[in-house]
């Protein structure tokens, strides 16, 4: 190997590795946003991969800090910030007139779904905190009053103190001269009994506590004792929700169930047949989950969830209990998460090489088998047609340009003569000119830009009051030909964007009927055009003058129609949260095609060997000549999950190496059991 050959490799390696990085603050204690992760708190030692990345720091009572285009390498050094209070005369504008030290608890945001006061009948409580009232009043459920009045605690501020003994169950109210500022309940203490199924038997590491634990579709009986705050029995009273009421012995039995399509968000909840809430009393939570029983042949036995195929191949080797991916009911980012997981999915190839594939992570230049990391992370991305190695991106994070690479992603430069207004724009697509470079077009929700010099010099083609552009398609045999589609319609241009002619999906409708996510042209003859809409895919076969329906599908993204070159009349369509579907007559019917359950974020192109890739939840994959869906680079992309394996061509998963805090996987001597916790919360 050359010299050069060995700076290249070595190149590779460097990018392909991560550097443990501490993250600290100024106070400690600020939650840290790393891109699209799950946030951690400081201080903290993170795992980043080599790149750029979008931080954020945050912290009651200080202002955000943000950090853009932080570069991670080899050398890179630990990261600290010091973070800016925010003065106490600003602080109640965003965070209200009262602030309490601890209870009453508010929650906010999803939180208070389940939110409670964390106050129960019978405590004697110091509530004590800051506020910009004079005075307040909590009104007790009978009416009775406990005043607080403030003193002066620093500018803008006062405080409070008093001790509070809460004897009566209900609503409490908290009054300012009349006016009503917060309410809370006060209940009392509740204690779930043994025989009760509790959610932390089944998953004992997910991050909810005190929840009874209900299979889906299934119900079960509950039994609470009911006290005061000091353990002394509460009888023969009611507890002011689902008419229940406990008996002699200070116990209140009752039938839950939870009922809802698999994986919804917020399956309904019922206790005694009749409508509940996920908060089903004081502390005490309601928390529904999935399961799925095969017996050890990959016989179904029972499921909660619909369309789980009745005969699964399981194959035992060295040890572990392979099935096929998407047979048990788990979606490819329920048990594999990527530290270097996809903005929105892109994925790209240049027709001229098939080899060339990009994400908007990644990309590989040897049809999919090794992956290389680019050098920014983009949230659009776009490749030359006629030049693999050419590739523009832009991200929100903190793309205030256009970037632009000649080495297929490995390095930058950034276009300046264009700047994007971080705050009020996004680009939505970046297309480039198949019969030109030079011409290159940019979607953004301030119109319609282009370049005619290789992005030297750029003009507005479609201005800003035409609404923000979500799509456009250029027809690949006459490039003067644009069609775009806009929040206020649909635009048609026959002489590259000097004027534009108003076209319609659905006429006599609102704009919002005529709204296309996706448009995409018949390579063999572009007078046939596709577009999506959010819940309609439309032909036209007269170059865009008039359209017809062909099915109610839902597309939400650019990169959700894809027209095989090889065979036009295979279409491939990516539906919103229903899956992935094919046509072999121009999209007069379609059939799904079989693929990981609870798809969400889905890119799909064909190349330009008539091969399907889709970039799902991030994870790169290939429909092979047998219809199955194998994963492209796995040991790149599959790395933080299961063990995997191809047999006999088709993607499995040892599924007794699922570890996940809301999925718990048992095997026994007869079953293979799947269990996963329902989202209860909006």
């Amino acid at each position: 190997m050359s010299f050069t050959g060995c700076k290249n490799e070595q190149a590779k390696i460097e990018r392909e590795q991560a550097k443990i990085v501490k993250i600290d603050s100024d106070p400690q204690g600020a939650t840290v946003f790393i891109d699209n992760d799950a946030p951690v708190e400081t201080p903290v030692e993170y795992k980043f991969t080599f790149g750029t990345h979008f931080i954020t720091f945050r912290k009651e009572g200080y202002y955000d800090f943000v950090k853009k285009d932080v570069t991670v390498d080899k050398d890179s050094k630990d990261i600290f910030v010091t973070l800016v209070e925010v003065p106490q005369d600003e602080r109640h504008l965003t965070e209200g007139p009262i602030l309490f030290d601890s209870v009453p608890h508010f929650a906010c945001c999803s939180a208070a779904a389940i939110a409670y006061s964390n106050i129960f009948y019978g405590e004697a409580l110091t509530i004590s905190g800051l506020t910009t009232l004079d005075s307040f009043d909590f009104v007790f459920p009978s009416g009775k009053k406990v005043h607080f009045d403030t003193e002066k605690a620093s500018k803008g501020e006062r405080k409070f103190s008093k001790v509070v003994t809460f004897d009566e169950v209900g609503d409490y109210e908290i009054i300012s001269n009349g006016e009503h500022k917060y309410s809370f309940e006060v209940c009392y203490k509740a204690k779930i009994l043994l025989g009760t199924p509790v959610l932390e038997e089944i998953f004992p590491d997910y991050n909810v506590k005190n929840a009874i634990a209900v299979p889906n579709g299934k119900e079960v009986t509950v039994k609470l004792l009911i006290t005061d705050t000091k353990g002394n029995p509460i009888k023969n009273k009611s507890l002011g929700v689902c008419d229940l009421k406990t008996d002699k012995n200070s116990i209140v039995t009752f039938k839950v169930s939870v009922k809802g399509e698999s994986n919804a968000c917020c399956p309904e909840v019922f206790v005694n047949g009749k409508p509940a809430k996920v908060r089903m009393y004081a502390d005490v939570l309601i928390w529904g989950y999935d399961f799925i029983r095969f017996s050890k042949g990959g016989q179904l036995i029972e499921s909660s969830i619909p369309g789980i195929k009745s005969n699964v191949k399981v194959k035992v080797q060295d040890g572990d209990v392979y099935m096929p991916d998407g047979s048990f009911g788990l979606s490819i980012n329920e048990i594999y998460y990527s530290d270097s997981s996809s903005r929105n999915n892109n994925i790209v190839t240049p027709l001229k090489d098939p080899s060339v594939i990009y994400t908007d992570i990644f990309v590989s230049k040897d049809s999919g088998e090794h992956w290389e990391m680019l050098g920014l992370r983009f949230d659009t991305i776009a490749v030359d047609p006629s030049k693999p190695n050419v590739l523009y991106g832009w991200n929100t994070g903190s793309a205030d340009s256009i970037f632009k690479s000649t080495d297929y992603g490995i390095h930058f430069e950034k276009l300046t003569s264009i700047k994007i207004d971080l705050a009020l724009d996004y680009v939505t697509q970046i297309l480039v000119d198949s019969a030109d470079s030079n011409k290159i077009y940019l979607a953004t929700w301030k119109g319609l830009l282009k370049s005619d010099d290789g992005g030297e010099k750029w003009n507005y083609i479609i201005a800003s009051d035409s609404g923000a552009i979500q799509c456009i398609a250029i027809n690949p045999k006459d490039s003067n030909f644009i069609i775009a589609g806009a929040n206020y319609g649909l635009y048609k241009s026959e002489d590259q964007g000097k004027t534009w002619k108003k076209i319609s999906l659905v006429k006599n409708q609102p704009p919002e009927w005529n709204i296309p996510n996706c448009i995409v042209f018949d390579p063999a003859n572009p007078n046939t055009i596709y577009a999506g809409t959010e819940n309609t895919l439309f032909v036209s076969k007269d170059a865009g003058e008039s359209w017809e329906k062909l099915g109610i599908f839902g597309f939400f993204g650019r990169e959700t129609i894809a027209v095989d070159p090889t065979s036009p009349n295979k279409i491939y369509i990516y539906s919103y949260g229903k899956g992935i579907y094919k046509s072999e007559d121009y999209g007069k019917h379609f059939t799904k095609i079989d693929f990981p359950l609870n798809l969400t974020d889905v890119g799909i192109t064909v190349n330009s060997l008539g091969e399907l890739l889709i970039n799902a939840n991030g994870i790169p994959f290939k429909l092979n000549k047998n219809g199955n869906f194998v994963p492209l680079g796995g040991d790149t992309f599959l790395k933080n999950g299961p063990k995997w394996k191809i047999i006999d061509e088709q993607f499995y998963i040892a599924v007794n190496t699922i570890k996940s805090d809301w999925v718990r996987v048992i095997i026994t001597d007869d079953t293979i059991e799947f269990y996963k916790a329902c989202d209860m919360v909006p």
